[in-house]
């Protein structure tokens, strides 16, 4: 028999939400949150260290061997030019932060012609040459260049037009497009003429066959010779790129630290340090 004594130990039910519940949450306090979070791992994962980029198994081969092998210009002043140069500074930053010094480091002067193929033998790990690319498959290219060239006149006599002047070039090069550029938007009159090499570029110009020569600052300043004069004309920038075997990890971490080192003034500063002098995009 039930009893309202009963009644007050019998189970009693849970009461259900009330409709409308969710209508009374702070949707809109809690979406901020959430964007401002996830911003903030956003702008933690950009900004973190190369830790993911160092643990890979790739660089870990690099630290078992001891040795990082980067090849770089064979003689090109300011960037690689009897043992030191911009180009030997990038190299042992790098070798610092994969082997955590530059004792490792070797530095191997190589051509741009030569550096695929001993690439491909496993010669080396990385380039850092006034190189764009490699025309073979099989290679990658940083992002972000370690350094920006600019393109420049080379000549004996000054003159203030390249009007009715004719200017080698070295065909197939960034400094043909820039030439070409030039005479499409600029100077119609001046007059190219494309050369298979630098040493039948040296020989017209010497020869009085060429008004002047286009090429990039750094080979330019590599040239001069007392009679010589770099012309003021702004023909362009060449950027030069780390360059490296596709998917390496390698160029990963390049991206990031030439894009931190431009941001905070390193790339700069050896700039300064070597006398290279970084192009408008640069």
């Amino acid at each position: 028999m039930e009893t309202k004594f009963n009644e007050s130990l019998q189970p009693k039910k849970k009461r259900l939400l009330r409709p409308g519940w969710q209508d009374r949450l702070p949707i809109k306090p809690i979406l901020v949150a959430a964007l401002i979070l996830l911003l903030i791992t956003v702008l933690v994962l950009i900004n973190r260290p190369t830790a993911t980029a160092l643990s890979s198994p790739e660089l870990d081969v690099i630290r078992s061997a001891g040795v990082l092998r980067v090849g770089v210009d064979e003689n090109l002043a300011g960037m690689y030019q009897n043992g030191t140069g911009y180009e030997r500074a990038v190299a042992e930053q790098l070798s610092t932060l994969i082997l955590g010094q530059t004792e490792g480091l070797s530095l191997v002067p190589v051509d741009r012609y030569a550096a695929p193929w001993r690439m491909a033998d496993g010669e080396l790990d990385l380039v850092l040459m006034s190189m764009q690319e490699f025309p073979q498959d099989g290679y990658e290219r940083s992002t972000v260049p370690f350094f920006t060239d600019r393109c420049v006149i080379l000549a004996y006599e000054p003159f203030d037009s390249l009007a009715k002047k004719t200017i080698a070039v070295l065909e197939d090069t960034p400094s043909e497009k820039l030439l070409y550029d030039y005479l499409d938007s600029t100077e119609p009159e001046m007059a190219v003429h494309p050369c298979a090499d630098y040493y039948t570029m040296r020989v017209m110009l010497r020869a009085g066959t060429v008004d002047g020569v286009c090429l990039p600052r750094t080979v330019a300043v590599t040239w001069h010779e007392s009679r010589t004069q770099i012309l003021p004309f702004a023909i362009g920038s060449i950027p030069y790129y780390a360059i490296a075997k596709k998917d390496s990890v390698l160029i990963d971490l390049c991206n990031e630290v030439f894009y931190d080192w431009h941001v905070d003034g390193t790339l700069a500063s050896w700039g300064r340090q070597f006398n290279v002098e970084w192009g408008a995009n640069g």
